[in-house]
């Protein structure tokens, strides 16, 4: 398996962990946490910080 499929698929399981209510629920402290809604949602934060892009920051925001 090549690195860009490994990737992808880290990249995947990473999305499908974040967003599952079983994790949410676990890492919550307390009610109201993860309630609001955001322009950066907390998984769009994490695929950010994972992919550590080679552009601007702003682009990288846009994409």
């Amino acid at each position: 398996m090549s690195i860009r499929n490994n990737l992808k698929d880290f990249f995947q399981e990473m999305n499908t962990l974040l967003t599952s209510n079983e994790f949410i629920e676990q890492h919550r402290v307390n009610n109201s946490a993860f309630s609001r809604t955001r322009k950066l949602a907390f998984t769009d934060i994490i695929h950010f910080l994972l992919t550590l892009p080679q552009k601007s920051l702003s682009v990288s925001l846009g994409e």
